[in-house]
């Protein structure tokens, strides 16, 4: 089982990538692979803060996207319509409405989609819930966190083609705040760079990181919605209860 920062390992997760998902094949197959990897955690945090015990909101999440690779739901996905994790959140909850009236055989009866621990989600779950807060906000909280590991996934896999490993694993510490001279100091010395190299090749990074946020964002909205104003929103979501 991978862990919580190393499970967005797949390809960038867009609408386009829903658009791939849509009928049967195998690029189809593993489009919906991808974004079931990508976006299973979210999912499953609304269904416990919805109040679904550990083993339902598995066996939600698992029918859902089994409903969605049985019933073909993605060919209904319309990229101009708005944002996708709105799309994905409706029609998990739709499927929620449905299932709560079947026995819990008939939801596990169509098999899994994405591979995943419950055992260890739980711990996740456990580590990642707030008290008072809701199911939506919860699910929006762990979608930005998802879409944020997405947006250094990429940084980590542009820098790993470089030759760039270890810069990269030395200044990722340094994305979420100002490091002093001193810590810029000691984090490059294994690097042979001095603290004003290391600096800017720290400012170089979180330029890169900007806009990699950017494209993740937009990928997952329609054409002509604002990304700032998602961005911003996101970083709501991730700075307390609202």
């Amino acid at each position: 089982m991978e862990s919580r920062s190393d499970r967005n390992r797949f390809q960038a997760t867009r609408w386009s990538l829903v658009m791939q998902a849509r009928g049967q094949g195998v690029t189809a197959r593993r489009a919906l692979e991808d974004l079931c990897g990508a976006y299973w955690f979210p999912l499953y945090a609304w269904c416990r803060r919805f109040g679904l015990g550990a083993a339902d909101a598995e066996d939600m999440v698992q029918g859902f996207f089994v409903e969605v690779l049985e019933k073909d739901l993605f060919a209904a996905a319309d990229a101009s319509r708005g944002k996708l994790r709105t799309f994905l959140l409706t029609g998990l909850q739709r499927h929620v409405r449905d299932e709560q009236g079947k026995a819990k055989a008939e939801r596990r009866g169509g098999g899994r989609v994405v591979s995943f621990d419950g055992s260890e989600a739980e711990v996740w779950y456990a580590g990642e819930q707030a008290e008072g807060e809701s199911a939506e906000h919860l699910f929006d909280r762990q979608w930005a966190l998802t879409v944020l590991d997405q947006a250094v996934r990429r940084l980590e896999t542009d820098a790993a083609a470089r030759g760039k490993d270890a810069a990269f694993a030395a200044m990722r510490p340094f994305l979420s705040g100002e490091g002093s001279m001193a810590d810029y100091e000691e984090a490059g010395r294994p690097l042979g760079m001095n603290a004003g190299a290391f600096k800017v090749g720290v400012h170089r990074l979180r330029a890169r990181f900007r806009e990699a946020l950017r494209e993740e964002v937009a990928g997952t909205q329609a054409p002509d919605a604002g990304i700032d104003e998602e961005i911003a929103y996101m970083m709501k979501v991730l700075g307390g209860m609202s």
